[in-house]
C-alpha cells in the first residue's frame, strides 16, 4: 500500500492518502479545501487515480476539499449516514469501502459529534477526532456527548488489538501517530479513570470555540461548497417568479388555515416535517419558502440549501407582507 500523511498547517488538520499499487486507486481521508492543489498532484506524482474521499465527520475547523474534488476527479465522497446529505454515500457501523484491493471497514464512533466515524483498515485505524494522540475531541457542540465518546472509545477503539496503529484528523504538538495500547496506558483523559470522571472533565474543559466554526460547518454539510443563499422576493414579485416555482409554506396547520390565510398555490409543509418531505423533491426544482413574517423560511431555505437544493426564494415579510400588516398586528 502506498501511504501518506499530510498536513494542514493552519488547523493542524491531517490528510491520509491511501494507494493500491496493483490498481493504482486512491482514497483521501479528511482533504482540507486549501491544500486541494497539494493533494491532487501527490495523487497524480505517485501515478494515482482518485476514486473516494472520506469523511471522518463534519468539521468545525476548517473547510473540506471533498466537493471541489468530487467536481475535479468524479470521486465519490463517503460519510456517515447521520452527517452531511450533500455525499455520494452515506454509511454506518460495519460497512466497508472499497478501492482497489484497499478495504476500510466503518466504525461508528460518535460523541465528539453525533456523525463521527472511524476508519479500520488491516493494522490502522483513522479516528478522526474522536481518538487523539494522548487525548480525545471536545464534545461541546454539533450535538457531542461525553457519555458517548467514552463508550466509543472503550467499547469501539480500545476493543481492537493493542499493536493497531492510530491516525487521529489532528495533533497540536507534533506527534504523526500513536498505537490503542498506548493510548489505553497513556492517555490522561481516560487511563485509570471513570467513565463518570472522563465525562466531568469534559463537561469543564471551557474551551474556546473553533475559530472558523461559524463558517466551517455549514459550508461542511455541503460538502465544503459555498451554500447557494435564497433571494428575499416581495410579496409584489411573486408571479413574476412563474408557474413552475413551488410555495412552500413551512407554518403550522392553524396558521396555514387562520386569519392571514394563505397563498392560492401553498403548499403545508410545517418546518419540523421539511427534512423528511423533501427527501423525495428535485433538487433542482425553485422554491418559494412561506411563513409568517419571513424568518423560519429563511431558516427553511437554509436546511434546503443544506440538502442540495439549487434555486430557493424567500418570501420577504411573509403573510404579513402579503397581508399589508408589517406591524406584525394581525394574528
Amino acid at each position: 500500500m502506498l501511504f501518506r500523511q499530510l498536513i494542514d498547517p493552519e488547523s493542524s488538520t491531517y490528510t491520509y492518502l491511501l494507494g493500491d499499487p496493483a490498481t493504482r486507486q486512491a482514497v483521501l481521508i479528511d482533504p482540507v479545501l486549501e491544500q486541494v492543489e497539494r493533494d491532487l498532484a501527490c495523487v497524480h506524482e505517485l501515478g494515482l487515480v482518485l476514486t473516494h474521499v472520506l469523511e471522518t465527520h463534519v468539521h468545525a475547523d476548517h473547510i473540506t476539499a471533498a466537493g471541489v474534488l468530487r467536481d475535479r476527479t468524479g470521486c465519490q465522497v463517503v460519510a456517515s449516514e447521520r452527517g452531511a446529505v450533500c455525499v455520494s454515500r452515506q454509511v454506518k457501523h460495519g460497512d466497508e469501502v472499497h478501492a482497489g484491493g484497499l478495504t476500510l471497514r466503518v466504525l461508528a464512533t460518535p460523541g465528539h459529534t453525533d456523525d463521527s466515524v472511524s476508519y479500520l483498515m488491516t493494522d490502522r485505524v483513522f479516528t478522526g477526532d474522536t481518538l487523539l494522540v494522548r487525548a480525545n475531541g471536545r464534545t461541546d457542540f454539533q450535538n457531542g456527548n461525553a457519555g458517548q465518546l467514552h463508550d466509543s472509545i472503550t467499547q469501539v477503539l480500545f476493543a481492537l488489538p493493542d499493536d493497531t496503529l492510530v491516525y487521529p484528523a489532528h495533533d497540536y504538538q507534533g506527534r504523526t501517530e500513536t498505537t490503542i495500547g498506548e493510548e489505553k496506558r497513556h492517555n490522561p483523559r481516560l487511563a485509570g479513570k471513570s467513565r463518570e470522571e472522563f465525562i466531568h472533565l469534559m463537561e469543564n474543559l471551557q474551551l474556546p470555540p473553533p475559530r472558523k466554526m461559524d463558517v466551517a460547518v455549514p459550508a461542511n454539510r455541503a460538502c465544503g461548497r459555498a451554500l447557494p443563499s435564497a433571494l428575499d422576493v416581495p410579496p409584489e414579485r411573486i408571479d413574476a417568479l412563474g408557474a413552475e416555482v413551488r410555495h412552500i409554506d413551512v407554518r403550522e396547520p392553524e396558521e396555514f388555515h387562520g386569519p392571514l390565510g394563505h397563498l392560492p398555490r401553498a403548499e403545508l409543509v410545517p418546518l419540523e416535517t421539511l427534512e423528511s418531505a423533501c427527501a423525495s423533491w428535485a433538487r433542482e426544482a425553485p422554491l418559494l419558502l412561506i411563513c409568517r413574517s419571513g424568518k423560519r423560511s429563511a431558516r427553511a431555505a437554509r436546511a434546503l440549501a443544506e440538502r442540495g437544493f439549487l434555486r430557493l426564494y424567500n418570501l420577504q415579510g411573509g403573510m404579513l407582507a402579503v397581508r399589508g400588516d408589517s406591524t406584525g398586528t394581525a394574528r
